[in-house]
């Protein structure tokens, strides 16, 4: 026990987390002002304030939501090669395919 002025004032144990949670949640659903709740709690307004500063910057933790996307559209591309020659392309792996056949029928040129 610590007296001061010859009054004899109880030190609190420390908090832990799980408690300053509970009290910090219980506060926001009261209508008291801090003041009051640390009062009412026999907290010490100073920490009790730290808490609810250090609360209000620790970056809440992501939900996580299941989604379910539609399956992807299919998309065509059409390479038209001359008067009557074209080439459908329907999946992104034929992409390489159809630059190595445009290559070999229309050979870089050197300037």
């Amino acid at each position: 026990m610590k007296t001061t002025s010859g009054v004899a004032r109880h030190r609190r144990s420390r908090t832990d987390l799980t408690q300053r949670a509970q009290l910090l949640a219980e506060f926001a659903r009261s209508d008291l002002s801090a003041a009051a709740f640390a009062r009412r709690h026999d907290l010490n307004y100073t920490t009790f304030c730290g808490w609810r500063q250090r609360q209000g910057k620790s970056k809440p933790s992501p939900d996580f939501v299941q989604v379910e996307l539609p399956p992807p559209a299919s998309a065509e591309l059409v390479l038209e090669l001359g008067p009557g020659a074209c080439v459908r392309i329907t999946e992104a792996g034929q992409i390489a395919l159809a630059v190595r056949l445009l290559h070999a029928l229309n050979p870089p040129r050197p300037c």
